[in-house]
C-alpha cells in the first residue's frame, strides 16, 4: 500500500515539473516551486516505492505489485491530465492517504 502511494506521487510530481502541465496541477504554488526540485522529489518517490516493495515480507510478489503499479499510477495522472486536473489532484491525495494507511497498518 505505501509503495502504491509512493507511486502515485512520484508520478504526480514528475508531471508537475514539466512546463506545460506545472500550470494546471500546482496552480497557486507555482512560483514557489522550481521543476528541478520536482523532478528530483518525483524521482525520489519513485525510489522510495522500489525500496517500499523490497521491504515487504513477500518481496518477490511485491516488485511483481509495485511493476503492475507503474503503469497504473501513470495512467491515473495522465487521464487526469487529459479530462479534468482535478483527478490528477486526487490520484496525489489517494496516494498520500496510501502512505499514512500503510504506516498505521
Amino acid at each position: 500500500m505505501i509503495a502504491a502511494g509512493l507511486t502515485l506521487m512520484g508520478f504526480f510530481a514528475l508531471a508537475a515539473a514539466m512546463p506545460r502541465h506545472a500550470p494546471a496541477l500546482l496552480g497557486n504554488a507555482l512560483p514557489r516551486v522550481r521543476p528541478g526540485q520536482l523532478r528530483r522529489a518525483g524521482a525520489g518517490l519513485l525510489c522510495a516505492a522500489f525500496l517500499a516493495a523490497l521491504l515487504e515480507p513477500d518481496w518477490p510478489l511485491a516488485l511483481v505489485r509495485w511493476a503492475g503499479m507503474l503503469p497504473l499510477a501513470a495512467a491515473l495522472v495522465l487521464l487526469g491530465l487529459t479530462y479534468d486536473v482535478r483527478l490528477a489532484r486526487a490520484a496525489a491525495a489517494l496516494g498520500a492517504l496510501a502512505v499514512v494507511g500503510g504506516l498505521l497498518l
